[in-house]
């Protein structure tokens, strides 16, 4: 179940910028589940407005130099209200160790982007370390700065009225962004400097004779299973959309109940699902189709507020890490780790009971006692929350984790070619991680390979999967309420 599963991660990093300047980052040790306060510190006047972390290089100290030594991730970059961008060293918990002013012209600094960007997902291909910064301004400019020596290497256009957000495509070679008032979504081809594409948004109304558009919000790039199909995700007012890059189709277009603040794209057992937050206090999970089906699989992992207004409730960030595993900030200052894998176990679970029931009607008995099960799982499990002071005003938040690789009895035979150990430790794990996602594929699947099907034995074998489920939520209730009767 949800809340039994070990998460995917051995360590996290949060780093958080406040309405009032303030920079604040966490770490937390998975075998204890607490976040635990690295720093915080004043380092802008005036909010923070943007906050990215960069890909460490291959050949990074913190890693490679002292292999006993905690892995760290890379740059963190904070741009402020007040037109300066400052770079941090989390390892060595420094205030700041580099500043850059703007230009005065340029406006306000309001998004950026490492590129390569830091990655999280395994890929095939190892990542690079950060070479490039993009920072997107009030004023409409996108300045390309190089990360060595902060000297500004491309000046683009833009957009019209400000840029809005930036995502940076996980080769480092691309580059999306979002207009705060043009509607434009715009594609960059980062190694010639200049614009690629450009699409628009639907326009919210037309004022004077005007036609006015809403500020896309967010945009986020999606890693999926199959490297040859690459997919983004981007909100704007209630809206959220996911698109496939190469056929320019929308696979995901849908409008919420309320406004949408930030989107992430997570990517498990082979699946893509997308989760918003939102501005009344929920936290909905989306399942990403390939677009044919007009019916949406979603969950609301987080129910909205009841009221006109969610107030301090409202979800105003969320950073996805791995697994389903996602890092949200709301306007009461409270950062929480959570568990987003048992919303997405009741989507697909949801859609095995519509598939059975389409199939058969003779489940009566069974199908009442699993979907006893599906109310009791957690939609969300929340890992640790903590509250930034007595509630400051968050208004950006980047997070990262270290996954770190362990040995296999069954992988050990492939690993003992002496000078290729490190590079085939990852082949096993991508094997192994295959293998599980296959042995947790949907009962209608698996059953499409027999021409003929023992009825009996599947039900027979329904039956055990629900009395296994009733066994392991009696235990995990046991061991809560024991440590619940511990901690009092």
């Amino acid at each position: 179940m949800a809340n039994s599963d070990e998460a995917p991660f051995s360590k996290v990093v949060v780093a958080v910028g406040t309405y009032d300047g303030v920079l604040a980052g966490w770490e937390m040790d998975m075998e204890k589940k607490k976040f635990k306060i690295a720093f915080a510190t004043p380092v802008h006047e005036g909010s923070v407005r943007s906050m990215v972390m960069a890909q460490p290089h291959p050949d990074s100290s913190d890693k490679n130099d002292n292999p006993q030594q905690s892995p760290q991730p890379g740059a963190l970059l904070s741009c402020g209200y007040d037109e300066v961008l400052r770079t941090h060293d989390f390892s060595k918990r420094l205030n700041s160790s580099g500043e850059v002013r703007t230009p005065a012209e340029f406006g306000t600094p309001v998004c950026s982007g490492f590129a390569p960007p830091m990655m999280l997902e395994p890929s095939a291909t190892p990542p690079q370390g950060s070479t490039h910064c993009l920072v997107g301004f009030s004023e409409g400019k996108l300045v390309i700065y190089k990360k060595r020596d902060w000297s500004v290497q491309h000046v683009l256009a833009g957009h019209e009225g400000g840029v809005a957000c930036i995502s940076v495509h996980p080769s480092g070679k691309m580059a999306l962004t979002g207009g705060e008032s043009d509607g434009k979504l715009k594609l960059w081809d980062l190694t010639k400097g200049r614009l690629a594409f450009v699409s628009k948004i639907n326009p919210a109304q037309t004022k004077g004779g005007r036609t006015q558009y809403e500020a896309i919000a967010n945009i986020v790039w999606g890693v999926t299973n199959d490297e040859t199909k690459q997919v983004y995700a981007f909100c704007y007012g209630n809206h959220v959309t996911v698109r496939d890059v190469g056929s320019g189709q929308d696979l995901l277009d849908v409008d919420l109940p309320s406004k949408v603040n930030q989107v992430c794209l997570m990517s498990y057992q082979q699946d893509l699902y997308v989760a918003a937050a939102c501005n009344d206090g929920s936290l909905p999970v989306l399942a990403v189709e390939d677009g044919s089906s007009e019916e949406i699989r979603a969950i609301m992992a987080i129910e909205p507020v009841d009221g006109p207004v969610a107030g301090e409730e409202r979800f105003k960030c969320i950073h996805s890490l791995v697994e389903g595993h996602v890092v949200t900030a709301n306007s009461a200052g409270v950062i929480s780790l959570m568990d987003l894998r048992g919303a997405i176990r009741m989507i697909t679970t949801d859609q095995e009971q519509a598939n059975d029931d389409s199939d058969s009607d003779r489940a009566g008995n069974s199908d009442e006692d699993d979907s006893d099960d599906d109310e009791e799982e957690l939609a969300v499990d929340i890992i640790d929350g903590v509250q930034l002071g007595s509630g400051a005003r968050v208004t950006s938040l980047t997070a990262w984790c270290y996954t770190q690789q362990e040995s296999d009895d069954s992988s050990q035979s492939d690993e003992e070619e002496a000078g290729v150990e490190e590079e085939e430790k990852e082949v096993p794990e991508n094997i192994k991680e295959k293998e599980n996602s296959k042995k947790r594929q949907r009962p209608d699947s698996d059953s499409n390979k027999n021409v003929t099907i023992d009825d009996d034995a599947l039900q027979r074998a329904r039956d055990l999967v629900a009395s296994a489920k009733k066994i392991q939520k009696r235990k995990n209730k046991k061991k809560k309420h024991k440590q619940g009767g511990a901690t009092s």
